[in-house]
């Protein structure tokens, strides 16, 4: 996957920079994940999420080593013990597995939750921030570095927007006029988007 999209960059790129060089639309580098990881409110939001999925693997880690236990004394103790209690055994090892499963599928959806309340609102703010950047500078293309990787051979410093994203991002949080703003922009720029899709 990486190949290809090494291959796809560098097929595509020296055209678009050779665009950029003659006049035509200008092209920015944005590390998004970066600049969502950095952007405020980010690092508390993952530390939360981490410290939850730490929690759980523990609480997980408890309970398959519960299940092997028992595992280990319905096989050990097989032939010493009785038919009933070699069925109780049987039953506590069986409900141990079905709650490990339960609580794996508990604790996927939560976190998934948390990405969803904590992580998304940030990820919307970053593709606002550079939306509004690509319209005030005229940008026409916006590259995510992210994604790329290697297939970006050569940025240079100035083309790479991702400290000027994370300050918008600072600066429209303490200033609830400039991202009201924002906001209406952006949605300007999805009606725009969809008015287009539907007529085409």
């Amino acid at each position: 996957m990486k190949t290809t999209s090494f291959l796809i960059a560098a097929t595509l790129l020296p055209g678009i920079f050779l665009m950029q060089a003659s006049g035509g639309p200008n092209v920015v580098v944005v590390d998004f994940e970066r600049a969502v990881s950095d952007a405020p409110g980010a690092k508390d939001a993952i530390t939360k999420i981490s410290a939850f999925r730490d929690e759980q693997l523990a609480a997980l880690n408890a309970k398959q080593k519960e299940a092997a236990e028992l595992e280990n004394r319905l096989r050990v103790q097989e032939r010493t013990l009785t038919e009933a209690a070699r069925t109780q055994l049987a039953r506590n090892l069986e409900t141990t597995r079905t709650a490990i499963q339960s609580m794996g599928e508990a604790a996927q959806k939560k976190i998934a939750e948390m990405q969803q309340q904590l992580i998304a609102p940030i990820e919307q703010k970053t593709a606002m921030a550079v939306s509004a950047y690509a319209v005030e500078h005229n940008v026409k293309i916006v590259l995510d570095a992210a994604t790329l990787q290697s297939g970006l051979v050569y940025v240079h410093d100035t083309a790479d927007i991702t400290t000027e994203i994370i300050r918008r991002i600072a600066s429209d949080l303490q200033n609830p006029a400039q991202q009201n703003a924002a906001l209406r922009s952006q949605r300007l720029l999805e009606r725009n988007w969809l008015d287009f899709r539907i007529g085409n």
